[in-house]
């Protein structure tokens, strides 16, 4: 990252995100969805949770081989913001389970941008709408 990007806020997108835009063969509307919104922000922050899972879902979904996942990797270290899951962001994790009731790994998604000041979490699959400790929208950006 350059310094003039590091001032922006980014936005982190989730693993459902990533999955519909490098899928040919699923819904193409929201695969159209999903590529035009990460080319349309300037700053994406993932976390080594989404990098794991979409690294395991194009192995096991789209038999992806091993050259790809590492390209995938590569590209994602070198395009984005990446958020090392460490102790803070599963502490912060537990708290947010308790007091927004959502699951064990989306929790962990939450901590994850919360702890980069992402301005918003994309996901399909987590609570559109929701705003946590009053500063991190959740939008489903794949939402008809």
């Amino acid at each position: 990252m350059n310094a003039g990007s590091a001032v922006l806020s980014p936005a982190f997108i989730d693993s459902n995100i990533w999955l519909y835009a490098f899928s040919k063969s699923q819904d193409e509307q929201k695969s159209q969805q999903a590529r035009a919104l990460i080319r349309g922000l300037s700053q994406i922050a993932l976390s080594t949770q989404v990098v794991n899972e979409v690294s395991v879902n194009l192995l096991r979904k789209f038999q992806a081989d091993e050259r790809d996942i590492r390209k995938l990797v590569r590209s994602f270290y070198r395009k984005h913001l990446i958020v090392e899951v460490d102790r803070a962001t599963l502490l912060q994790a537990s708290e947010i389970r308790i007091a927004y009731q959502i699951s064990y790994w989306d929790s962990v998604i939450v901590a994850s941008a919360l702890a980069v000041n992402a301005s918003v979490l994309y996901s399909e699959d987590m609570h559109n709408g929701l705003v946590v400790n009053d500063r991190l929208p959740i939008v489903n950006p794949l939402q008809t």
